[in-house]
């Protein structure tokens, strides 16, 4: 049997719900976030190790940190943009997009202090660098990768399964929340029932939890999962030692010459 059209689309209905089920009101909100969590980057060919891509990142921070100088933060602001503009475009404008994110906040915060009372205008170039460096990261980095820098960097197989699993928990909980919210409008459509969700709808979540995590469990159990963590074949490469060693030199540098 075909259904109709009308029946196979998916439309926003407004339900009309308590004033206190805030919930309720803002799903498509709440829907839209957990989206942007799901979305994972895209693969993206990287000539760098995924532990050396962690170890940039942070020398990256730290010699945009302590730079005095302009020069530096020009010339590290050069190598930075040439990484982002060879970016596929949809990457591209994810990364623009969420370097704005980052930047809101900080600038709220100290723009009041450099108007007032002459803050260093020298951190208004380091800001936009380290929201590139971490967005650029963000979006060229998967999960993956990030859990076998981890591991190359000699972290515990504990630690990474807790962030492993947090990760993923996450993701099957939201999910789970937004079904008992879409079965609440379901149930409540072409009427003007007002919903009570406080401890109901998370007591019902809770339990979902629990047995999401079992299930969890029984899964990576049945893939043949000890809880231990293989460490990548691939070695550092020229490209990646030279990259580590300019950077490093770069902040002795500044350390030696006093920024």
């Amino acid at each position: 049997m075909i259904l109709p059209e009308w029946m196979s689309e998916e439309r926003p209905v407004v339900t009309k719900v308590g004033r206190n089920n805030f919930l309720i009101r803002n799903r498509h909100h709440l829907e839209a976030l957990l989206q942007k969590f799901e979305t994972h980057p895209l693969k993206v060919a990287s000539v760098f190790h995924p532990t050396a891509k962690v170890l940039l990142l942070f020398f990256l921070l730290i010699s945009v940190g302590i730079s005095r100088n302009l020069t530096v933060l020009w010339i590290l602001a050069l190598f930075l943009g040439a990484g982002v503009a060879f970016l596929p475009h949809s990457v591209l404008v994810r990364t623009l997009k969420k370097t704005v994110v980052l930047l809101i906040f900080p600038l709220v915060l100290y723009l009041p202090h450099l108007l007032l009372s002459g803050g260093q205008s020298l951190f208004l170039f380091r800001l936009p660098l380290i929201a590139v460096a971490i967005a650029y990261s963000s979006e060229t980095s998967t999960i993956s990768e990030m859990l076998t820098a981890l591991k190359g960097l000699h972290f515990p197989d504990l630690v990474l399964l807790q962030l492993d699993i947090t990760i993923k928990y996450s993701d099957g909980v939201g999910k789970q929340l937004m079904d008992l919210l879409k079965g609440i409008e379901a149930r409540s459509f072409g009427g003007n029932q007002r919903f009570r969700i406080g401890s109901n709808i998370w007591g019902i979540l809770y339990l979902k939890a629990i047995r999401y995590g079992e299930e969890l469990t029984q899964a990576m159990e049945a893939r043949g999962f000890v809880g231990e963590y293989v460490k990548s074949s691939q070695s550092f490469t020229w490209k990646d030692w030279l990259a580590l060693i300019s950077l490093v030199a770069v902040i002795l540098g500044q350390i030696l010459l006093g920024g």
